[in-house]
């Protein structure tokens, strides 16, 4: 983690020693709802209801969320032709009824660009330690209950090319390492994908595109010695990403989107001794609306939500029923864009 930080801000400060060009920074505080942190199932919900350590540290099933967030952009090259720009983002965020749910992200971008719509962008992301619930640690025991972490650690190469006018892609792949804290490693993901997304441009209106993402995740650390079961949780996922944005004869707001992602995930298992996993597939949707506001030429307010379902299929009635959930979360975000230029 500590290096991570340190390679994005000593990226950052050698751009900015870099003279001639001012440095665009925004500050963001957004304020949120959760109604199942936790994701849990119908089922759990009952569970829950009677055994309170499945709660882990949470004190309700919902929560409060606030994030603050900042995000500074430098040219480092800028010419009538070409431009060459670094990008930091960072993102804290705190659950107020989950303390373990307590975790920051960030990352940055280096893009190189030769004309309108026409770039290649190398990125760096990085979420530290989410936490998604307390597991049954079954190495252990078959009731121990422990704290489930991941951090990811995700590099991605895209290249955008304008087609027409009107429309232009951006296609490109990348390697995301997800990789849990004990006792829960045996379940580390390598992911190899790609995607490929196509935008145009409505006259008048606003924007559409749609999105398609492709990914193989390799379970490795499910081998022997790590894991005596060693169960593998490799799998394959596409999804379908399409959003609409509305940006003209908007009334009262400045813009308006939707849209809508679904991701099937189809999972390697074939044991028979893992049926929590054996033969087992999942929907994931995702339905985004939001409503953005600018209140001057450098702040602006969002208000989005999302409303989140997991339909699971498996041979195992209770496996259906305990890995499918739906979810309901409502964000407002304040923004102020501001620039520093002290040349």
């Amino acid at each position: 983690m500590f290096r991570f930080i340190q390679i994005a801000f000593t990226l950052f400060f050698i751009s900015y020693l870099w003279g001639g060009t001012p440095l665009d920074y925004t500050i963001g505080f957004t304020g949120g709802y959760d109604d199942n942190v936790l994701r849990f199932s119908k089922d759990e919900f009952n569970d829950a209801a009677q055994d309170l350590s499945i709660m882990g540290g949470s004190t309700t099933f919902d929560s409060f969320v606030t994030k603050l967030s900042f995000q500074a952009t430098k040219s480092i090259i800028y010419s009538k032709y070409q431009n060459l720009d670094l990008k930091l983002l960072f993102t804290s965020s705190d659950y107020r009824n989950t303390p373990e749910k307590k975790y920051w992200s960030g990352g940055f971008d280096i893009a190189y660009k030769w004309g309108s719509y026409k770039n290649i962008k190398y990125s760096l992301r990085h979420l530290d330690r989410f936490y998604l619930r307390h597991y049954t640690n079954r190495d252990i025991s078959n009731d121990k209950l422990s704290p489930c972490l991941f951090t990811d650690r995700n590099q991605s190469l895209m290249l955008s090319q304008r087609i027409s006018k009107l429309s232009w892609m951006n296609f490109g792949g990348g390697y995301l390492q997800r990789y849990y804290s004990k006792p829960f490693t045996e379940f580390d993901l390598d992911i190899v994908y790609y995607k490929a997304k196509l935008n145009y441009k409505i006259k008048k209106i606003g924007n559409v595109a749609l999105q398609v993402n492709h990914g193989r995740a390799v379970n490795e650390s499910h081998f022997l010695p790590e894991r005596p079961s060693s169960f593998n949780r490799s799998y394959e996922t596409i999804e379908w990403y399409a959003p609409i944005k509305i940006k003209k004869k908007v009334p009262f707001f400045s813009e308006i989107g939707f849209s809508t992602r679904l991701e099937k995930r189809v999972y390697d298992a074939e044991d028979p001794n893992d049926p929590l996993h054996a033969g087992r597939s999942h929907l994931d949707s995702k339905y985004d609306i939001w409503l953005k506001k600018n209140i001057t030429d450098i702040v602006n307010i969002t208000f989005s939500t999302r409303y989140r379902t997991r339909q699971t299929d498996s041979e195992y009635d209770w496996v259906k029923d305990l890995k499918s959930f739906e979810q309901m979360q409502f964000w407002l975000t304040l923004k102020w864009d501001m620039i520093y230029d002290k040349y």
